[in-house]
This record gives structure tokens, C-alpha cells and sequence, in this order.
């Protein structure tokens, strides 16, 4: 079975890694399955693992995925349409992903379908403002229609644009959104949990959404991407973006005030354009942040003064 256009994914505190489809290419000419689905990788496998579709996790234009360490509930990004859905997915038995579960879509208490945009034309959503959530649940997650978008927000879905890269950190969970806010330059958001994530008490606390980052400023982020946390709690961005007049992408440092400052940069063309940074992460240690660069291939090892940018 072939594994078409993979993208980000992410880790899972049980030890392994979630890796998504960025595609829902059907069945014909040039795949012999569906694709649009997670597969789950054991970090300890010595030998080839059977790739088994987690089809429950629903089939769309998978990104990327982060786990909520203390529910279990795993939470999926939805890239290349301006129409995406936060996700969330509670497996029947934490930490069992095969034996499936029930898939769901964000929704803003009070506002069905709001659109978090922040385009010029949308409602203006102000950063730090917490808005209360729920979770609708979503039948025939196989989607062969590819409309699991379109029929979650018939059930009243918030509304992002180009959903990327998502990262859990202590109780919260930041992910991207590569073409939000007023420039359409790119957002970071951020979701607490419910102190009862996911069960039949959540109600009681709903968890909330808000708004962390949108300089609306290209000389501060563009088009940023993937996203992970170093232990210390600063947040790391990607930027990708292939337009002709880019000059670079970089990796920004956001510290634990909210203060963004370039970190690194990468300005050398590759097929005439500059590739994006990518797949940013720290080793297990803290020691070294591993970051790609994605067109010709290459991985780099980065290790500095890391306990001076922790202070």
C-alpha cells in the first residue's frame, strides 16, 4: 500500500508518532486505495510495521496532530481549504488508536459556524479573548466524499483558514493558521482543555479558544507553518512561503510573554524558489533543535546557549 504526500503528523506520549495524509486522492489511476488518513508509527518497531489506516480519525487534508497527555483526546489540523475544521478525535481506549473512536469538530459556544478568520471582511477577533467551546460529533468520518468540512460546519464548526501545525505544551495546545488575520500572514492559536476533556462532564468547564498571535506584519511572520514547544515553554515557528519576491523563510523564537524575534533564517534558492523550514523539534534531552529544509532535503542539527533563552 502506497503512503501519498505525507505531512507533518506528530508524537504521542505512549511512544510513537501519528503520520497524516495531506491529500484525499481517491482510488484509480495513480493509488490503488483512499488516501486522507493518520497511520501510527511505534517508535520502537525494530522491523517493517503494517501500515493500518486509522479511518476514525477521519479522511481529509490531514496536517498535523497533537495528544492531550491527560484525556487522551488527540487533536487534528485540516490544511489547504479556507473552509478547515479544528478536529478532535477520543479514542475508545486511550492510547489504542485502532480500536477507533469518535471524531469531532470545534464549535464556539454561542456563535455556530463563526468564522476565525480575521479577514478584513470577517467579525474582528481580538487577541487574548476567550471564547467557550463544544464539540460536535461527526458521522461517516471515511468522508468518500471528501465533505467532512462542509458537513461539520453544517453542524456549526468554527471556521479557520489553512490549518498547519499544532503542538501540545503544559495543558494547552498552540496550532497554526498559515493564512489568518487581517494580512493573511498567519495566526497562532492556543486551547485549554476542560478539565474534563472529552467526557460527559465537559460541559460543566467547557475548555476555551483564543487568539495568541497576529502581528499582521511580514517583517515579523509570514506564512508560518510547523510549530513545537522547547521544554522551557518558548514556542518555535516555521515559515513557508514560495512567492517569488520572499527573500527568506525563517524560524522565530515567541517567547513565554509573547515577544516574537527572528531566530534563524534560510535565503538560498532551490529550483527558483526558497524552500520552507520545517518539521522544527527539540531532541529528548533539550540539547539540540532539529529543524528541514525541505527542498533539496536536508536536516539540520542546532545547538546553542539554550538555558540563556530559558531565563
Amino acid at each position: 500500500m502506497e503512503l501519498l504526500d505525507d505531512t507533518a503528523g506528530g508524537i504521542t506520549p505512549w511512544g510513537s508518532w501519528l503520520t497524516c495524509e495531506e491529500t484525499i486522492q481517491k482510488a484509480g489511476k495513480d493509488a490503488n486505495k483512499d488516501h486522507g488518513y493518520v497511520f501510527e508509527v511505534p517508535s520502537a518497531a525494530t522491523g517493517l510495521v503494517k501500515p493500518v489506516a486509522l479511518k476514525d480519525m477521519g479522511r481529509f487534508v490531514h496536517e498535523a496532530a497533537a495528544v492531550d497527555d491527560k484525556s487522551g483526546s488527540i487533536y487534528l489540523t485540516e490544511d489547504k481549504r479556507k473552509t478547515a475544521c479544528l478536529y478532535r478525535f477520543i479514542p475508545n481506549t486511550p492510547s489504542v488508536l485502532a480500536e477507533g473512536g469518535q471524531l469531532q469538530a470545534l464549535v464556539i459556544i454561542g456563535s455556530p459556524d463563526k468564522s476565525l478568520l480575521n479577514w478584513p471582511e470577517d467579525d474582528l477577533v481580538t487577541i487574548g479573548d476567550k471564547m467557550s467551546v463544544e464539540w460536535v460529533n461527526l458521522d461517516n468520518p471515511e468522508s468518500p466524499d471528501g465533505d467532512l468540512a462542509d458537513r461539520a460546519h453544517v453542524k456549526g464548526a468554527a471556521n479557520f483558514t489553512r490549518l498547519e501545525g499544532i503542538w501540545a505544551g503544559d495543558g494547552e495546545i498552540f496550532f497554526v493558521s498559515t493564512e489568518g488575520g487581517q494580512t493573511k500572514d498567519g495566526q497562532v492559536w492556543r486551547y485549554v482543555p476542560s478539565p474534563y476533556e472529552g467526557s460527559a462532564r465537559e460541559s460543566e468547564a467547557p475548555g476555551h479558544l483564543s487568539l495568541y498571535i497576529e502581528p499582521n506584519d511580514k517583517n515579523i511572520l509570514h506564512s508560518i507553518d510547523n510549530i513545537t514547544i522547547a521544554p522551557w515553554g518558548d514556542i518555535f515557528l516555521c515559515e513557508d512561503a514560495y512567492e517569488a519576491d520572499n527573500k527568506e523563510n525563517r524560524i522565530h523564537r515567541v517567547s513565554k510573554d509573547g515577544t516574537i524575534s527572528k531566530f534563524a533564517s534560510h535565503n538560498k534558492t532551490y529550483m527558483g524558489a526558497i524552500s520552507e523550514l520545517t518539521g522544527a523539534c527539540f531532541s529528548p534531552d533539550g540539547s539540540t533543535l532539529f529543524v528541514n529544509i525541505q527542498l533539496p532535503g536536508k536536516t539540520l542539527a542546532i545547538q546553542g546557549p539554550w538555558m540563556a533563552l530559558s531565563l
